[in-house]
């Protein structure tokens, strides 16, 4: 990766593992393909802001809706854009919700991914695994050594490190029932006091007997549950096909093998940060080695917000009304398995509810701003290149974006077209 890459691939680049552009954040000139990944993963310099502080988040009160609408607005206004959105990939990994946990804890969960979601996996399973909002949402909290729930034992195997049907033959899942009863009677014990919302360990809760897991013996706490899942061959090969399919494009896809090989011993040999395996595979992206992936709504959304300029009040309120209908809320994913992904996000209901948010962007927008003075020209270029469309509008696109009734008609075709949906 020694090419320049030209202002239009690094805001490609934004599109892909952050949040967009604005205008005056694009690049006069190309730059080093290194320096456009650091600049974007860079630490920031100072604490970014925390959008639940000050907030009572009472659930009896609107404080679920309270918690949403503050994270969509650091979302929208972020100065931490990388950040935000691995913090939101993480929100649909680790999933849990607002609909079953209470607002407080949470959040408290959201700022654990965004204070350490780029440092070790296994620790961040670890912190978890007994973070209060996990334990409501996966009944941990209802688990007793004579009466062992699995919810959670079961999704930490299945769709928080080691997946289904990817054991190194590709025969079996890696782990069985019995891994799962064995998991489960470890984690025993946790409760969340009412009064107070605090995790707390009950000895007389739990079930001290050594467990066998994933053929390891002696199992029988948290930090040797996650050890032991950790520790299975299929957990570093599940993480890198979980980024890949993130940053890279589908890890399904044979032309993705050798990339997914790759993180895997990234992961491995950089203490198992996420960062690091997210830093190797946009650099795979950036040398070409990388499939189209549909933007999810959210990070959609907020890219047409700061490619247009908007700041994030006037944004939501143009669009307060539409923000369930593109299917993404966070805080409130549908199940444990998060979100849909690829062709999941690309129904005809999405489709119109993106059109229509589109269309109210556009219209809340400064009329002088560089995206319309660009849609008024009539300049397909540079509206692709304020966007992140490196390899411009196709013919299809073009034609109907010439043909639309006005310019920030056109503009909104753009913003929901083929190109600029998949990045």
């Amino acid at each position: 990766m020694a090419e320049p890459i030209d202002p239009t691939r690094v805001a490609w680049l934004a599109r892909r593992a952050g949040l967009g552009l604005r205008p005056s954040e694009l690049p006069a000139e190309p730059v080093d393909p290194s320096d456009a990944i650091d600049a974007l993963m860079a630490e920031p310099t100072t604490d970014a802001h925390d959008p639940w502080d000050g907030l009572a988040l009472d659930p009896q009160d609107g404080g679920r809706a309270e918690a949403v609408r503050a994270w969509v607005l650091r979302i929208l206004d972020s100065t931490t854009p990388y950040l935000d959105r691995r913090t939101l990939t993480l929100h649909g990994w680790i999933v849990n919700g607002v609909d079953k946990v209470p607002p407080g804890p949470m959040v408290d969960q959201i700022r654990l991914f965004m204070s350490a979601g780029g440092g070790s996996y296994p620790e961040l399973l670890r912190r978890v695994t007994t973070d209060a909002s996990m334990l409501v949402y996966l009944d941990g909290t209802t688990s007793t050594g004579t009466e062992p729930n699995e919810n959670y034992a079961r999704e930490l195997l299945e769709l928080f490190a080691l997946g289904v049907g990817e054991a190194p033959d590709g025969s079996q899942q890696p782990y069985t029932e019995d891994d799962v009863l064995a998991a489960s009677r470890a984690l025993t014990g946790w409760v969340v006091r009412r009064d107070t919302a605090e995790v707390a360990f009950v000895p007389r809760r739990h079930d001290a007997a050594p467990q066998t897991l994933l053929g390891l013996s002696g199992v029988g706490d948290v930090d040797s549950v996650i050890d032991a899942v950790t520790a299975h061959p299929e957990h570093p090969r599940f993480v890198a096909r979980r980024i890949a399919s993130e940053y890279v494009g589908d890890a399904t896809d044979p032309q993705l093998a050798e990339v997914v090989d790759d993180l895997v011993e990234v992961y491995d040999s950089a203490d198992r940060r996420l960062d690091a395996v997210i830093d190797a595979g946009l650099r795979h992206a950036l040398d070409g080695r990388n499939l189209p992936l549909v933007t999810p709504p959210v990070p959609w959304y907020a890219g047409i917000a700061r490619a247009l300029d908007l700041d994030g009040r006037r944004a939501l309120a143009a669009t307060r009304s539409w923000i369930r209908a593109l299917g993404q809320v966070p805080l409130f994913p549908p199940n444990v398995a998060g979100w849909p992904t690829g062709a999941g996000w690309l129904t005809t209901d999405a489709l119109i509810a993106r059109t229509n948010v589109a269309d109210l962007l556009v219209g809340a927008s400064d009329p002088d701003g560089a995206l319309q003075v660009a849609a008024d020209d009539g300049d397909l270029d540079a509206i692709a290149t304020l966007l992140g469309v490196p390899d411009g509008f196709g013919a299809t696109t073009s034609a109907a974006i010439r043909s639309a009734s006005s310019p920030t008609a056109g503009l909104t075709l753009a913003l929901v077209s083929p190109e600029y949906l998949v990045s």
